[in-house]
């Protein structure tokens, strides 16, 4: 059997590209594998972020399914159905057919599932295409009510949280294209061990109204103080000056004081680049508070 299988990633990007370029919403993908989820959906409105998330199974090719004309047929073990459905998200499953580029979805409920004489199975309508024909359908399975969407949504970043409370690094790397009159970036968040090695642990694209780059970065991640992760301008800010940037140095011009928040590059005067260290505020502090309280034995 073959070490590496290029047909998961076919499917992942292809719903990626599908949730940026149709939907506008935010696709975040699992770093880390777990029990059966691949990626987090973000509810995306008039360019704002709005902590509404979907959890998503991504199935990639015919071979997982029982094709039918109408339908695709999924089987899976009870172990999956009971963590699907008692997940602290709503689930979607979705399936991608790489050779006619069909991508089709259905939200995993008690309602939809069959049982079996051995495990169970849920039917995947053809008629639930995924993308921008099923947005205003896609967009119900986003429920509870605002309060229960934001709780979901520190819950998802407690670890990020908890490093940073045990003296750890997080940071997020965010764009601005200066030209666009639609903002857009790439989010890319890192984790800094004790021995200063980063890991990326989230990495996805985000539309947005305009928002300055601070903004941008507290309101994805609402937990947060963003500030100028000045120990990785201390060492990247001079490497990369191309002299084309008005905040990169230059020895024989006197700059005014640099703002509180600045790139540390610019590319082809198009897109600059921010470096940002998050650190806990009183949501932050208050939701490790609670999370402790509620993992307390009775």
């Amino acid at each position: 059997m073959p070490r590496y299988s290029e047909t998961e990633r076919i499917g992942v990007s292809a719903i990626e590209s599908i949730v940026a370029r149709d939907l506008k919403w935010i696709f975040r993908e699992q770093m880390i594998a777990d029990m059966g989820i691949d990626a987090h959906l973000e509810l995306v409105e008039n360019g704002e972020p709005t902590g509404k998330l979907v959890a998503m199974q991504i199935k990639t090719g015919p071979g997982n399914f029982t094709v039918k004309d109408d339908c695709l047929v999924y089987y899976g073990s009870l172990a999956h159905r009971e963590y699907w459905l008692n997940h602290s998200l709503p689930v979607i499953l979705v399936a991608h057919l790489p050779e006619t580029q069909e991508t089709f979805w259905v939200h995993v409920s008690n309602d939809n599932i069959e049982l079996t004489p051995k495990n169970w199975k849920i039917s995947i309508p053809r008629i639930n295409k995924f993308g921008l024909e099923k947005k205003r359908q896609l967009s119900s399975v986003f429920d509870g009510n605002e309060a229960q969407q934001r709780f979901r949504r520190l819950t998802i970043d407690e670890p990020l949280m908890r490093h940073i409370k045990k003296g750890g690094k997080v940071s997020v790397e965010l764009e601005d294209w200066v030209n666009k009159s639609l903002g857009r970036s790439s989010v890319v968040v890192y984790v800094s061990g004790k021995d200063g090695d980063e890991t990326i642990e989230q990495d996805f694209h985000v539309f947005h109204s305009r928002f300055d780059v601070k903004d941008l970065a507290e309101k994805l991640f609402p937990w947060c103080v963003a500030k100028l992760d000045q120990e990785f301008y201390d060492d990247h800010y001079e490497e990369v000056d191309d002299g084309s940037h008005p905040f990169l140095l230059d020895e024989n011009y006197a700059h005014p004081p640099l703002p509180a928040i600045y790139p540390y590059s610019n590319s082809m005067n198009e897109v600059d680049s921010y470096r940002l260290k998050l650190t806990l505020n009183k949501i932050g502090k208050a939701y490790l508070v609670l999370s402790d309280y509620l993992a307390k034995p009775k």
